[in-house]
């Protein structure tokens, strides 16, 4: 996984407010920390510690796509914020 976070949520509304509210709170301190971060609303495979599957691997392009400071959603996520 390197040097990145897998952080897993019942709701994509909570999932997206979380990586709001991350991105703010290092916006507004004098920090060096640069995040990126992908949202994704797919099925997951949880086995004792590891999670993986379709829905990470969308996660983790989507957050390779996204500005640095910023936030990349899939289409799917987007679609479940406007509903």
């Amino acid at each position: 996984m390197g040097d990145g976070s897998l952080v897993e949520f019942a709701s994509v509304i909570d999932a997206v407010q979380c990586a709001i509210d991350v991105q703010e709170a290092l916006a507004g301190e004098a920090s060096d920390i640069i995040l990126r971060i992908g949202i994704h609303l797919g099925d997951v495979i949880i086995e004792g510690e590891d999670v993986y599957g379709t829905g990470v691997n969308i996660a983790a392009r989507l957050e390779g796509c996204a500005y640095p400071g910023g936030i990349c959603i899939s289409s799917l996520v987007f679609e479940s914020l406007s509903a």
